[in-house]
């Protein structure tokens, strides 16, 4: 079932149009920027946008221009990943699968700590701030060796379900912000 209804989700999500993917995009920043958690962090762990998933890039400049560091993550072999500063789009480079990365080596990993906030992208989310990935295990394994806790899960609504079977490994988001709504805590 889980399969299934991810490739859906995925399926529909590669449908919309770029006007439609921009339009909700931009909604879903302006849900960030007024989050308690946005405002305090100094340190934001950010996916840079593929294909159709929520646009990240106006989120990452305006975290520039906010003075917050800015960490985007590079993914490795068996479920492993870390981040790295960026403080520009020049020193990427594009992975096979199509997503780019930074083009940076290991020694310069940028650990969480309290003041960071991690936005997270997924194929589903339910109302209960479950979430699912793309079935490759990488944030939920990083979210539990670090102990993250200020996650925040970006969407679009017909992402955002009543409810999904979820695994032990896999872990609850702080807040899913939408187009349409915010799920989860009391603007913290």
């Amino acid at each position: 079932m889980s399969v299934e209804l991810r490739k859906t989700m995925l399926e529909k999500r590669s449908r919309l149009s770029k006007e439609e993917v921009r339009e909700k995009s931009l909604n879903i920043s302006e849900k960030l920027f007024n989050l308690k958690k946005y405002i305090e962090a100094e340190t934001l762990f950010i996916y840079i946008n593929f294909g159709n998933e929520v646009i990240t890039t106006d989120i990452i400049e305006k975290a520039w221009a906010d003075k917050k560091r800015v960490v985007a993550p590079i993914s490795l072999k068996n479920r492993d990943m870390y981040f790295v500063e960026i403080k520009d789009f020049s020193n990427m480079v594009r992975k096979k699968i199509g997503t780019l990365e930074p083009n940076v080596d290991r020694s310069k990993e940028v650990i969480p700590d309290s003041k960071s906030l991690f936005i997270v992208p997924g194929s589903v989310f339910d109302l209960s701030l479950n979430r699912w990935g793309y079935g490759g295990g990488y944030y939920d394994t990083y979210i539990e060796k670090y102990g993250v806790k200020n996650t925040i899960g970006v969407c679009y609504d017909f992402q955002l379900l009543d409810s999904i079977e979820v695994k032990a490994n896999d872990k609850k988001m702080k807040y899913i912000l939408t187009e349409k709504r915010m799920v989860g805590g009391d603007n913290e």
